[in-house]
């Protein structure tokens, strides 16, 4: 009985490993979309495939639906908050006061935004609107904090300590 316990647990890591592995290949393949929208050789009808492709069989607005885009935007939570992270630790201090003050007022804005976009959408799904919002608003983000750590990025809080 313990053994066939240890080996149901297995199979559970085995497979959220690979959901994890499958998350993040699709991660990158939307950021590599969307840093290719800033030098055309992408658009965003391509990017927004990508980043949507996990919930793509789904109804919209429909249950299942709604939980692949929350699970897609935890996901891409979890990247934005590793990515903020990373930038932090790499930026001088006064690059890193200037990506707090820009995260402070980032929040704000997005919420009043996705919230404006739910109201537009609420025929279809206000909640589906709300979440896909979110997420390319992180994936958005996530692409530029990750130009601004390959050094790419000309926006003024991008100040990598020597």
């Amino acid at each position: 009985m313990q053994a066939a316990r240890v080996i149901a647990v297995s199979l559970l890591c085995v497979v959220a490993s690979q959901a994890v592995a499958e998350d993040a290949a699709v991660q990158a393949r939307a950021i590599t979309c969307l840093t290719g929208m800033e030098q055309g050789e992408s658009s965003w009808p391509e990017c927004r495939s990508l980043l949507f492709q996990p919930c793509a069989g789904f109804v919209v607005g429909a249950e299942e639906h709604l939980t692949c885009l929350a699970e897609q935007k935890a996901g891409w939570q979890t990247r934005l908050d590793t990515t903020t992270l990373t930038l932090n630790d790499r930026l001088t201090a006064e690059g890193s006061g200037q990506l707090t003050d820009l995260l402070g007022q980032w929040f704000g804005y997005v919420g009043n935004k996705c919230n404006a976009v739910a109201q537009e959408k609420a025929d279809i799904s206000a909640d589906a609107a709300r979440l896909g919002c979110e997420i390319s608003e992180f994936a958005g983000l996530s692409t530029e904090f990750d130009s601004c750590l390959q050094g790419k990025s000309l926006s003024p809080y991008c100040i990598l300590q020597e």
